[in-house]
């Protein structure tokens, strides 16, 4: 399963960068030989697609956050991004002991989080939505009541399956969740609406289906995470962000990792 999901965002790449013209991803941002390299230190959890994948043959990060900070650094004066794969449940800790500049891996912006680090603006608006078996007969979120949920651990998932069943069992990915409805020791899985997108068109198509969407933290978007305090950088994460979600690069990526550039 992991090399067909390499193989695919290994294609969705190819095509949102021949809509940007071809090239590497480097190529709107030579640089100079003789300059010294300016780095931005980037935890992701690469094993989140389509947000966040790595590639092992190529050794290459793959995403729709790849590619977003990417640009966004370019943007910034940053010449290289150097990601540091980490357990999501490791990702915010990872900014306290500065062993990276930023976190961006399909967060949810949360009250609890902010306690933690500091956001910058969302970049992206989702939900999380309840998978369950296109044989299952749910048709509201009741019928997780005291059922097997899978949930990807220290996400707002998992915090969520809770408020339905004491029956939680956490995962180390959304593949994973997902994997244990299929393989019916779980009757549901809590993930991203993006995500479950991604899995049911390429791989379940005809088994696994959305039952519902949960209520809860829709308006508060996705974003980028810095180290509490870190005003400068959010600030200019920001102003980053603004500039490069203007670029017709950013939204031919969009269109092609979700379908439609206002997704």
């Amino acid at each position: 399963m992991r090399k067909i999901i390499c193989l695919v965002l290994t294609v969705i790449c190819l095509l949102a960068l021949a809509g940007c013209g071809g090239g590497t991803k480097n190529a709107e941002a030579p640089v100079q030989k003789q300059a010294a390299e300016k780095v931005l230190r980037v935890g992701i959890d690469a094993d989140y697609p389509p947000f966040g994948y790595y590639q092992e043959v190529n050794k290459t990060f793959l995403g729709f956050d790849v590619e977003l900070i990417q640009g966004v650094a370019r943007k910034m004066g940053y010449t290289k991004v150097n990601f540091v794969d980490l357990e999501f449940n490791n990702l915010l800790p990872s900014l306290q002991d500065g062993q990276v500049d930023a976190v961006i891996s399909c967060m949810t912006i949360t009250d609890e989080r902010r306690k933690m680090v500091d956001f910058t603006e969302p970049y992206l608006i989702s939900s999380n939505v309840v998978i369950g078996s296109v044989d299952t007969k749910a048709t509201n979120l009741e019928a997780m009541k005291d059922k097997r949920i899978a949930a990807e651990v220290g996400s707002v998932h998992a915090n969520q399956a809770k408020q339905y069943s004491q029956n939680v069992i956490t995962c180390s990915s959304a593949e994973e969740a997902l994997k244990l409805v299929m393989d019916k020791k779980a009757d549901f899985a809590i993930v991203d609406n993006h995500t479950a997108g991604f899995f049911i068109t390429n791989f379940y198509n005809g088994k696994l289906s959305v039952m519902a969407e949960l209520p809860g933290d829709k308006d508060k978007g996705i974003g980028i995470a810095v180290a509490k305090g870190n005003k400068e950088l959010a600030d200019r994460l920001n102003e980053g962000l603004r500039e490069y979600m203007q670029t017709a690069s950013y939204l031919q990526m969009k269109k092609t990792y979700f379908g439609k550039p206002n997704a």
